[in-house]
């Protein structure tokens, strides 16, 4: 089972409010965008997730920041089609086994979390804090001793256009995970269109 991306990113967005998460997701889907993980730091998010996917119930809306299982049938309730954590969570992992139409994504930073990941069944892994951690030369490292696994690799945290490509070259890496297409003070702001050119910024790099 895998996410059916039309682009090889995934928006990650920390929204309050829903009228505004609708304007950016039409704007995503204007560029051909078809993905947003709505991340659960406010509020409203679950509020997010539900208006979203009811508006565009083509779009794969997603939750982010989920560390509890609470917060996973919250998620799930709500409408999202994947769910990501930051870290390996066990119970989450578990609980992910019952929802077997849900895409449970974890997130890993070394070697060690990467194992636990696939050896307790997940097929999506999320490397994060990805430019922080050490970047795409560092992943490449961490992966190349996992030939073995089948697993797709979604790249997210600090990264920009310029550094995209490394990380699409890598072949287990299906997209990227950004919050620069969809940052929280430009959407508070109304700066739509500045979000706009830095949408077609991140195009431009991927089609180079």
């Amino acid at each position: 089972m895998q996410l059916n991306l039309t682009v090889p990113v995934i928006p990650i967005g920390v929204f309050s409010d829903s009228s505004k998460a609708i304007s950016i997701a039409g704007i995503l889907s204007h560029y051909g965008i078809n993905c947003i993980e709505v991340t659960l730091r406010t509020p409203n998010a679950l509020a997010c997730i539900s208006a979203l996917k009811k508006s565009f119930p083509q779009m794969l809306v997603g939750a982010g920041s989920v560390l509890c299982q609470d917060d996973f049938k919250a998620s799930v309730d709500a409408g999202a089609a994947f769910v990501v954590s930051p870290c390996i969570s066990h119970s989450l992992i578990e609980l992910s086994h019952k929802f077997e139409h849900i895409h449970y994504i974890p997130g890993f930073t070394t070697p060690t979390e990467l194992a636990h990941a696939l050896q307790s069944g997940c097929t999506i892994v999320k490397f994060f804090p990805a430019e922080y951690a050490g970047g795409a030369k560092l992943l490449k490292a961490i992966i190349d001793p996992f030939v073995t696994f089948s697993f797709s690799i979604i790249p997210t945290g600090g990264i920009m256009p310029a550094s995209i490509k490394q990380y699409l070259a890598i072949p287990q890496v299906i997209a990227c995970g950004m919050s620069y297409i969809v940052d929280s003070t430009l959407i508070d702001n109304d700066d739509f269109h500045i979000l706009e050119n830095r949408i077609k910024e991140t195009l431009n790099c991927i089609a180079r």
